[in-house]
């Protein structure tokens, strides 16, 4: 949170400016780049259109929604910006426009013209799961990065773990247990309050399992990586690469899965 100089600064501009920042923090740093994003759209679009910006009318919000649907956006998309443009409202004290019968009407209906007329724009292309099978058929690189890259996809797949709980990983979230690890996790998609969270990491017990067993290959990257970040950057090229100390950022998970997953043999 930002410091306040309460020296000069009045009381009560200091108590408003401080409820706005705490207000904020109720959504994460991925909302608010989505709010923004959204927000500017509309904005350009507002003004482009000569409708006013606020408070936005529920006829306004139609109209806007059925521009997007004409442009192209799939339907997730017409849910985000309806989001950030309620979200928008509810931080200035205003009437969400959405909280309007004719907007929810509306939206069911544009979402059921694109279905019958643009299903394109309704259709979701989710990607395949990594299965073990895939795993097994991976090229890692030999050395560190190797040995981290193994140990975060086995850890990731185990565990169900996201790439933002396996950046945020640090060696105090995780204890030995009979059976192989237990990972804390503090903060997640699902819970941005702080509650703790455990999930189990296990040993593989018999065949070819053993060669991929998520806690062997974690094991290995704990007992090479310095400091308490477990999933860590890299600094260097070569034989001079190491251990930045610093953790991974999910955009950069996302790359080593990947960059990992196009690795495989098709001979298996």
């Amino acid at each position: 949170m930002k410091d306040i100089d309460i020296l000069h600064q009045p009381p009560a501009e200091e108590l408003e400016l401080n409820r706005k920042l705490v207000q904020a923090r109720s959504l994460s740093d991925s909302s608010w780049r989505v709010l923004r994003s959204q927000w500017s759209k509309f904005q350009q679009w507002a003004k482009a259109s000569g409708d006013p910006m606020l408070p936005i009318s529920p006829e306004t919000l139609c109209d806007y929604m059925t521009h997007l649907a004409e442009s192209g956006i799939k339907t997730a998309g017409l849910d985000s910006a309806r989001w950030a443009i309620d979200q928008i409202h509810r931080f200035k004290e205003l009437e969400r426009p959405s909280n309007s019968e004719q907007v929810r009407l509306h939206l069911k209906g544009l979402k059921r013209l694109m279905l019958e007329q643009r299903p394109e724009q309704v259709r979701i292309n989710r990607k395949q799961p990594i299965t073990i099978d895939h795993i097994r058929r991976m090229h890692f690189q030999e050395g560190i990065i190797g040995i981290r890259d193994k140990a975060l996809l086995l850890t990731g797949f185990a565990t169900g773990m996201r790439r933002s709980e396996l950046s945020a990983l640090k060696k105090d979230d995780i204890q030995a247990t009979e059976f192989g690890y237990r990972i804390t996790i503090w903060k997640s998609k699902t819970n941005q309050e702080g509650l703790e969270e455990k999930v189990d990491l296990l040993k593989a017990t018999r065949g070819k399992n053993l060669d991929w067993c998520p806690v062997k290959a974690l094991e290995e990257l704990l007992e090479a990586v310095p400091g308490d970040a477990v999933f860590q950057s890299m600094n260097g090229k070569g034989v001079s690469v190491r251990f930045s100390g610093k953790h991974l950022s999910g955009y950069s998970i996302a790359c080593i899965v990947k960059k990992v997953s196009n690795s495989t043999d098709s001979d298996t």
